[in-house]
């Protein structure tokens, strides 16, 4: 208990700085309840750590929601010390197998607990049917990531936009998500991703934001037949007790509605592409 106690004194003296450094008001900083709906057809109920298994799984997958049909999962090679994403399919993958042969595996609850215990590391495919998307989530890497990442969350939550920073699994890079209340098209939510870059800059008083690496979704449509770009999924089992993977501020509350032109936010391939380059 000494220890924990330790460790939440140690985040919160950090929290009081990144808010000095950033100069947040007291709105920008509290946290509120939001809404949140994507994968399920309604609302999971907060959760907690008293919560059930199955209640977290749900919830997840609704605050995350990506296409169902295919995830991707991070492979890792002890010998060589690579390590890559790649499409999750029946059989594994193998040299040689016709294309025909391939089948994608599906993201169902079980794939989502089995991520959030790390007995596997799961990368989410933001574009849904119709080059839609629930989410839009901004990539940083970089020494500098987390000012940088920092400056675009408070241009987020300037406009109202639920706006969730999350440590990469690297350790020294960040995301920082924004949730939608329903799909909306991605080139829609990239121009909101843009207009922030923009505010962050300007947040930041720099010439740009060096660490900005890209947004994701990172097509406003999908050229092919693969699934787009993919992104490590959050809260990794492994990597929280490292550290990583974590989001230091929950969402914000869900703004208004907004006219047709702006997005409201909130709370199938038969020949699979090479795995696209993801954020760690």
């Amino acid at each position: 208990m000494t220890d924990l106690q330790a460790e939440i004194e140690e985040l919160r003296r950090e929290n009081v700085r990144l808010r000095k450094l950033l100069k947040l008001t007291d709105a920008e900083a509290a946290p509120t309840r939001g809404t949140q709906t994507a994968w399920f057809e309604k609302t999971p109920s907060p959760v907690d750590a008293r919560s059930s298994s199955q209640a977290k799984v749900e919830f997840y997958a609704a605050l995350f929601g990506a296409r169902r049909d295919v995830y991707a999962i991070r492979w890792e090679n002890a010998r060589t010390g690579k390590s890559g994403w790649m499409p999750a399919v029946e059989g594994g993958w193998r040299k040689g197998r016709a294309a025909s042969d391939i089948r994608h595996l599906p993201l169902t609850p079980e794939v989502v607990a089995a991520h959030l215990t790390g007995d596997i590391h799961i990368g989410l495919y933001p574009m849904l049917r119709g080059d839609q998307t629930c989410w839009l989530a901004a990539d940083f890497d970089g020494q500098a990531a987390m000012l940088d990442a920092l400056a675009y969350l408070k241009a987020a939550r300037a406009i109202g936009a639920p706006a969730a920073l999350e440590v990469s699994r690297s350790g020294i890079g960040a995301h920082v998500w924004i949730f939608f209340t329903d799909p909306v098209p991605a080139a829609t939510a990239r121009q909101l991703g843009t207009a922030l870059v923009r505010e962050a800059i300007a947040i930041r008083g720099r010439i740009d934001l060096r660490c900005y690496d890209r947004l994701f979704p990172s097509q406003d449509v999908l050229p092919g037949q693969g699934p787009g770009n993919l992104i490590a999924a959050p809260l990794h089992g492994k990597s929280r007790k490292l550290g990583t993977t974590v989001s230091p501020t929950p969402p914000r509350r869900t703004v208004p509605r907004a006219p047709p032109s702006t997005p409201r936010t909130s709370s199938s391939a038969s020949t699979p592409a090479p795995p696209p380059h993801t954020s760690g």
